[in-house]
Parts: structure tokens; C-alpha cells; sequence
């Protein structure tokens, strides 16, 4: 990067804005229209629009120069001497003497390449009646059709006429068309295969033509030898040829000498100069990705002093200035051009004109003095938290007052408008016929089609499904290009287990991205739920377990059969067992007979969070009929929730996996160094021919790339069970959030327990989960409302900054628990637990069994079907 920059001197935005431009839309000349003009700038777009822009500096016409005045020029409308739009495609522009008028008319005439023919204009200047001033029009002189499609143009005296000049028309397959003023044209044929076009240009001192053949030659053509209307005695090998090595970018002809001119050749990684006779005078290497280049004489060429000067342009958007094959200036410009040149417009001399894909054309100079990055002086000044902590409570304020949230609600709206997404989960599961990562067992997928319509053009459509780490989808992301209104598109694909473990979240989330014509890109979001058959199936309910959750429906008592109409086709059971068709772990749901109460109990506690979750859904999605005959949905509340031992485990195997992990990993890069060093040997013992010592380095090459082998294969296996316990991870991180969001937690609570449980759980190249989320443990139990009593107290929801540099494992479980305890206190003490009912169950005698609200299975026709 250099210190430099390019310093903007006149910009506009030409009248397309889409990227139809390349390195042949932008052609700089003198028109001679009017005495003592400067340079014109024409500019054309493959839409077809052609505008003439003459950039002028207004203060140095009228005799007020001021100090800044090469500084930033505001564009004036007197800039613009014609926009017009043609019906065809502009891929070339050039300016000339093409028609057969007097010697000394000196008005220039342009020339543009369609892609069907090439048409002739002649720029006509009409005096304004009122104060408007002058206007300009394009005339058609004439146009000459082609036969074949075009690809470029080049212009000159051809035959070494004087005062007239000729069109070159360079086709797709690599053949010549000329057209002369008269009306005369003739075609020839290049030798060999053109079937990969290149830039051709005509070198005047030698009356020659010079192109790139597809074998990366620079070849040289004599015009006589190309324009002999006899065709048997036409020549059509070139005098001479060089190879340049690869696909020339762009092509430029310069006279340097009166014995010499030069054909500078810009390659996708070399910048070379040949001499008209076919000698190679320097090739320069480029460390970077070229996009276009302008070349340029400074002085005559008939003086001995004459210098070369090269500016190319990288993909960084870098220009780079040399003066023969060295490099003399660098500087950085505003935008990425596809096009530059050089012009001297009224006001600045030797300007550099440069227009980017979306028709930005700007002029400017180079800057002589750098911008250099300043490093701000150390703020030796004790750092205090409770004034920066004021400082931005008092930032966000005004950030807060500067957001205007109904300009977020009217997006929304439109965004919705724009697009109509429609989300189809078919209920009934098909057999999977899909490879996974599950051993046995009859597993189902369920289809999803997905349906966008639009309402207005778009440029680009993608449509993202997003399932949990556990499941696998056939194909997740769509995408389309260039959508006219008013159509549909429809995806459809299947969702299916594929990871041996209980899925954390059975929620398919569908994110729909698009950017419009103007470059606006809006996300829209649908969420829906896959059948909860698709992953358990009905089985014989339990009688005691484990771990035990409890849920209170507030509002209405539903049944077991209302609630899951798919596992209980008749009768009305108060307990349901559903076995994972993953794992084999039996879940069982009890209902209570007098309360509106459900308990959900397993011997595996990786088994309960999907049915939990699936039973809260089901019992949101009902809706109760209050007194004055409004519905509302159902409220659900979890008196109880799992002791946290079980996330302890968890979290202590997640751990040790991470710490296997990283050890395996940092064995396996020893052994690729030893590997690297053994062949770095093997190759020296080679070139020394000593066969002896080869065997030694064969042994060693062999022995390591088994231990390779073997430590990649354990690699896998870790990588493997520390994705499992991932999953599992995030089923009961998200089973501890269900528990603490669904109980009668205050409100101001929510969110800072919600911040805890960010699932799914992932670990990052550096740090694992336990060491991400141990800052944020840490500053909850010293901040915020769920405070420890012993933390910082100065005021509410203090930031602290300072952190630990090594992570102290044992440390974050502690902390862990007793923020978990916090929380558990702020619940509401109302209501009776799992663990009252397992109580009261005690107390009762076999006989009082039946008559307990929670059912007993002492028959065997108790028991679900």
C-alpha cells in the first residue's frame, strides 16, 4: 500500500450505472469544435449510452486563480457536451478523419463499434436562441454492417495516406474487416485458430498491424501483405513474431525515435516492450493482478530526451507509474477503475481519467505529499471505569435517539412487500435413503418446499436453509441471478438425521437475502418446526426415572391425546413414552389427572430438552377462551429444572475433548515439519547420487508418514466426538434456558439469562467455548442484576475490563454454579416442584397409589399403547 494517493479533481457518474464498462469504453481526444479546446473525454457503455464530458476548471477560465485550485473541482452542467443513448451495445470508441471532406477540416469524427456494424459521427454544434447556451447532437454520416460479430477497432493511415484516416474492424474469430473512406472494404484471414480474440493495434512508422495469436504470440502483419485484392497473392504470415507467454490484456504503440517505435504489452503477470522489428527491449515482472494500463510520451519523438512512461492499475486498486521497465511513483487510488488515460483538460495538464464498473469517471493528479498514518500520543492517564462506563451509557443514549425504529418497522414491511416466502414442511416422512453417520435403525426425512415469489426486479436471490448440527439437509443454499418481477421460484429439499445424537433444536430456519437493481440488499426470515415423529417413536412409558422436568399449562388442561394426535390414535392416556429413533433413550410424558400439569422424565438427560421443547411449542399453539370470549394463547411455566450436574458432565467432557484436540493437532504439525525436513534430505541425497544413504531417508519418509497416518486417524475420531458433544452441549444449554425463561423469573432478568445460553455451541480456531464464555460468567457474577452479593457494587451493570490472561478451568465451574444458583433464587417460590410430587408419592400407600394425581403403572393395561 503506499502512502500516496490519487487526488480527486472532477468526478461524475455517467448515465448507466450498472457494471457495463471495460477498458475499450473510454476513449480521451481533442475534437477541435471550437479554437484553443482542450481534450474531450467520450464515454460509452455496452447499454448503449455515449456521453462527451470536457472538464474544465471554471476559476482559471475567468482569472480568479486560487491557491487550492487543483484541489477537489465541483462538477459543473456546462461539463457535459452531449449524453445520448443508441439502440446497440457501444464495445469501442475511437475519433479520426473518416469521410472525404476538405484537407483542412480539422473537426475530428467518431467513430463507434457496434456489435453488428460501425457507425460514423459527426458532432454538430447548434447556437442557443435563449440563455441556454449552445447544445450539441450526434449526425450519422454512414455505417458499415458486418457480416460477423465484432470484437475491436483500431484506426490510422493505413498505406502511409496523409490527412484521412481508415477503420480495422477486428472480429470474434479473429479475422480483419477494413473500411476505407470511400466506401471500400475488404476482408482477410489471420493464420491458424482465432478463436481467443486479443486487442490489436496499427504501427503507423512501419505500416504494420500487431495482435496476440491464441499460442501467446506477438505477431507482426505487413497491411500491403493483408489489403492485396488478389487472393492468391496475398501474404498472410507475419513478418516476424515473439512469444509473450501468456494472454495480453491490452495493447499500446508508441514512436520513440525516428528509427524505432515500441509495442508495450500488458500480460496478466508481465509488462513487456518490443521494438517494432520484433526485439524484446525489457519484460517486467508483476507481483500483482494487473486490470488495465495507459502508456504515454513525454516530449517528441524526434528529441533525444524522450521518455516512456507506463501506468498500470492492480486488483487493490494500486497505481503503480514507471518510467521504462522502473518504477518511479505509487499511489492509491479512490475506486477499483476498469478503465485508464491520460488528458489534458482546461485547468490541469497531463490529468489521469479512470472509470470504474459502475461509470464512475473521475479525474485527478498524483499527490505529492503522503498521507501518512499518525500514531496517536499514549493516554498515560489511570483508566477509570466508572467515567468511561458514564462516557458510554451516555453514547448509546444518543445512539439510541438517533435511531428512528418506524424506519425499521416500513423496511420490514417493504421488505416483506418485495417478496412473498412461503415455507411447506410436509407432514408426512419419507424413508431415508440418504448415507449417515447413523449406525441402524429405520430413520425418516421430511421435504421442504420453499416458495418465493417477487414482486420487483432483483439482481441476485439467495435462499439459505439452516437446520441443527445433528441434521443434515440435501441441499442448503439456492441461489438465482437477475429475477424479472413478478415470477416464483421453488426449491424443494430434505431434511434427514445424519449425526448419531438427539438434534438441540428440531426449529428449520430459512433466511431469504436479495439485492435489488439499486444495489440494496434486505434478509428476510421464516422459522418452522420438524415433526417430532421424525425422530422418536411410541413405546411402553416408565415409571420412575432419573432426571425429571415439570410444566404448567396456564389457562386450559390438555390432554396428552390433544397434544400429540400422532402418537396416540385413541383413548385419552395421562402418560405417553416416546424412544429416540437416534440414541434408543425412552422419554416419558405424565400428565396429571387434576391439574393442568406434565411431567417429563428420562433415565438419559440428553433425551429430555427435544421433548420438552416440542411439548411447550404444542402447548403455546393452543389458545384459551377467556370470559368475555377473547383467545389468547396459553402460557407455560417450569416449576423445576434438572440439577446442573448433568451440565457439569457436559461440560467437563466437552473440555477434555477441546485439550485432546489441540494436543493431537499441535503432534500432527511435529510430524508434518519432520516429514518436510526428511524430503528437503531425500532430495539432497538424490542430487549427490548417494544411493547408500537413501535407504536411511526411505525408512525415516515411511516411518513418519505411518505416524501421520495414525495421528490424522485419531484427529478424526476427536474431531468427531467433540462435534457430538457439541450437540449434546447445546440440548442442554437449551433445556437450562427453557427452564429459567419459562419460570417466574422477573422480566429485567430475561435478558441477561438469555445471553448465557447461546446455542449451538461451537469452539473457534484459538479458544474453545468454556474459555469465550467465562469472560462473560465472570462479568455476571460481578455486574448487572445477577450480581454476587462480594462483587463490585458501585452502580448497576458496570462494565469491568480487566481480564485474566490464562483461563483457570475449575475457576469457571465454580462461577458457573453459583450464577446458576443466583438465578434459581430470583424464581418464584409459588407452586409445587417435582420434587413435592416425589414426596407426596412417598407418603402414599399402594392402596392410595391410583388415587394420586400423577399416574401409577401397576397393570399392565395402564400402559400406553
Amino acid at each position: 500500500m503506499s502512502l500516496f494517493k490519487v487526488c480527486n479533481w472532477w468526478k461524475n457518474q455517467c448515465p448507466d450505472v450498472d457494471s457495463n464498462y471495460d477498458s475499450f469504453s473510454i476513449h480521451c481526444t481533442r475534437l477541435c469544435l471550437e479554437e484553443g479546446e482542450k481534450d474531450s473525454i467520450i464515454v460509452g457503455s455496452h447499454a448503449g449510452h455515449l456521453s462527451i464530458y470536457q472538464p474544465s476548471n471554471k476559476a482559471s477560465l475567468d482569472g480568479e486563480i486560487e491557491e487550492d485550485q487543483f484541489f477537489e473541482n465541483v462538477f459543473q452542467h456546462s461539463d457535459v457536451i452531449l449524453e445520448t443513448k443508441l439502440t446497440l451495445p457501444v464495445i469501442g470508441i475511437t475519433s479520426g478523419k473518416f469521410t472525404t471532406a476538405s484537407k483542412t477540416e480539422t473537426k475530428l469524427h467518431i467513430a463507434v463499434l457496434h456489435p453488428m456494424k460501425v457507425c460514423i459521427y459527426q458532432i454538430l454544434t447548434l447556437d442557443g436562441i435563449a440563455d441556454h447556451g449552445d447544445h450539441t447532437k450526434l449526425l450519422l454520416l454512414y455505417e458499415h454492417p458486418l457480416g460477423k460479430a465484432a470484437f475491436s477497432m483500431c484506426r490510422g493511415n493505413f498505406g502511409g495516406v496523409k490527412g484521412r484516416d481508415f477503420l480495422c474492424v477486428q472480429h470474434m474469430d479473429g479475422s480483419l474487416k477494413f473500411f476505407e473512406q470511400d466506401g471500400i472494404s475488404y476482408e482477410c484471414e489471420l493464420p491458424g485458430e482465432r478463436n481467443i480474440p486479443s486487442p490489436i493495434h496499427y504501427v503507423s512508422r512501419t505500416d504494420c498491424f500487431v495482435t496476440v495469436s491464441p499460442g501467446w504470440d506477438l505477431e507482426c502483419y505487413r497491411y500491403q501483405d493483408l489489403s492485396e485484392t488478389n487472393v492468391s497473392l496475398r501474404k498472410s504470415d507475419p513478418i516476424w513474431s515473439i512469444c509473450v507467454g501468456e494472454y495480453a490484456l491490452d495493447l499500446n504503440v508508441h514512436q520513440i525515435s525516428n528509427v524505432e517505435s515500441v509495442i508495450i504489452v500488458l500480460g496478466e503477470n508481465n509488462l513487456l516492450c518490443i521494438t517494432d522489428t520484433g526485439k524484446l527491449k525489457f519484460i517486467k515482472k508483476l507481483d500483482y493482478s494487473p486490470i488495465c494500463f495507459h502508456s504515454f510520451i513525454i516530449g517528441w519523438y524526434w528529441e533525444p530526451d524522450t521518455r516512456l512512461m507506463i501506468a498500470v492499475v492492480s486488483e487493490s486498486g494500486s497505481l503503480l507509474l514507471y518510467e521504462d521497465s522502473q518504477i518511479v511513483w505509487s499511489a492509491e487510488l479512490p475506486e477499483i477503475p476498469v478503465a485508464i488515460s491520460r488528458a489534458n483538460v482546461s485547468g490541469l495538464p497531463g490529468a489521469l481519467v479512470t472509470l470504474d464498473n459502475s461509470g464512475v469517471l473521475s479525474v485527478g493528479f498524483l499527490g505529492s505529499e503522503p498521507h501518512l498514518f499518525k500514531v496517536p500520543p499514549l493516554n498515560l492517564v489511570p483508566f477509570e471505569v466508572e467515567k468511561c462506563q458514564k462516557e458510554m451509557m451516555e453514547l448509546e443514549k444518543e445512539i439510541r435517539a438517533g435511531v428512528d425504529f418506524s424506519d425499521i418497522a416500513l423496511i420490514n414491511a417493504a421488505t416483506e412487500r418485495d417478496i412473498a416466502l412461503l415455507v411447506v414442511l410436509d407432514t408426512k416422512l419419507e424413508r431415508c435413503t440418504h448415507s449417515t453417520n447413523i449406525n441402524g435403525g429405520e430413520l425418516s426425512m421430511c421435504q421442504i418446499i420453499v416458495t418465493v415469489t417477487t414482486h420487483i426486479k432483483l439482481e441476485l436471490l439467495q435462499l439459505c436453509i439452516s437446520v441443527d448440527p445433528s441434521l443434515k439437509c440435501s441441499k442448503q443454499v439456492f441461489m438465482f441471478r437477475d429475477i424479472a418481477a413478478d415470477q416464483m421460484q421453488k426449491m424443494e429439499s430434505w431434511i434427514y438425521p445424519y449425526e448419531p445424537a438427539i438434534p438441540s433444536d428440531f426449529t428449520v430456519c430459512i433466511l431469504c437475502s436479495y439485492t435489488n437493481k439499486q444495489g440494496i440488499t434486505r434478509v428476510l426470515q421464516k422459522a418452522s418446526i420438524l415433526p417430532l415423529e421424525m425422530f422418536v417413536k411410541p413405546t411402553q412409558a416408565s415409571k420412575e426415572a432419573a432426571h425429571k422436568v415439570t410444566l404448567t399449562s396456564h389457562g386450559s388442561d390438555e390432554s396428552l391425546a390433544n397434544l400429540f394426535p400422532e402418537f396416540i390414535s385413541d383413548g385419552n392416556p395421562h402418560a405417553l413414552g416416546l424412544l429416540s429413533l437416534i440414541s434408543g433413550t425412552k422419554v416419558t410424558i405424565v400428565a396429571a389427572k387434576n391439574t393442568n400439569r406434565y411431567r417429563v422424565q428420562s433415565e438419559d438427560l440428553l433425551g429430555i430438552p427435544l421433548v420438552v421443547m416440542s411439548l411447550v411449542e404444542r402447548i403455546n399453539q393452543r389458545s384459551a377462551t377467556s370470559q368475555d370470549g377473547k383467545k389468547s394463547t396459553l402460557k407455560v411455566s417450569i416449576s423445576s429444572s434438572p440439577p446442573i450436574e448433568g451440565l457439569l458432565q457436559e461440560i467437563d467432557k466437552h473440555y477434555n475433548l477441546r485439550l485432546q484436540h489441540k494436543k493431537i493437532t499441535e503432534e500432527l504439525e511435529v510430524r508434518a515439519g519432520q516429514m518436510r525436513l526428511f524430503e528437503r534430505r531425500f532430495v539432497v541425497k538424490l542430487q549427490e547420487r548417494s544411493l547408500r544413504a537413501l535407504d536411511g531417508i526411505l525408512m525415516l519418509l515411511k516411518k513418519n508418514h505411518a505416524g501421520i497416518a495414525k495421528t490424522h486417524g485419531e484427529l478424526r475420531k476427536i474431531q468427531f466426538q467433540l462435534h457430538l458433544s457439541q450437540i449434546h452441549l447445546s440440548a442442554l444449554l437449551n433445556l437450562f434456558e427453557a427452564c429459567f425463561v419459562h419460570s417466574d423469573i422477573p422480566v429485567k432478568y430475561l435478558d441477561t439469562v438469555r445471553s448465557i445460553f447461546a446455542t449451538p455451541v461451537f469452539d473457534c480456531s484459538d479458544y474453545c467455548w468454556e474459555e469465550m464464555v467465562h469472560p462473560m460468567v465472570r462479568f455476571l457474577s460481578q455486574n448487572g442484576p445477577l450480581r454476587a452479593a462480594t462483587g463490585i457494587s458501585s452502580f448497576d451493570e458496570k462494565y469491568v475490563f480487566a481480564t485474566d490472561e490464562k483461563f483457570h478451568f475449575e475457576q469457571f465451574k465454580k462461577q458457573l454454579t453459583a450464577l446458576f444458583a443466583r438465578i434459581g433464587e430470583k424464581r418464584s417460590k409459588t407452586g409445587r416442584s417435582s420434587a413435592d410430587f416425589e414426596e407426596e408419592l412417598e407418603e402414599l400407600t399402594d392402596d392410595q397409589v391410583a388415587a394420586s394425581e400423577w399416574i401409577s403403572y401397576e397393570k399392565q393395561s395402564d400402559m400406553p399403547l
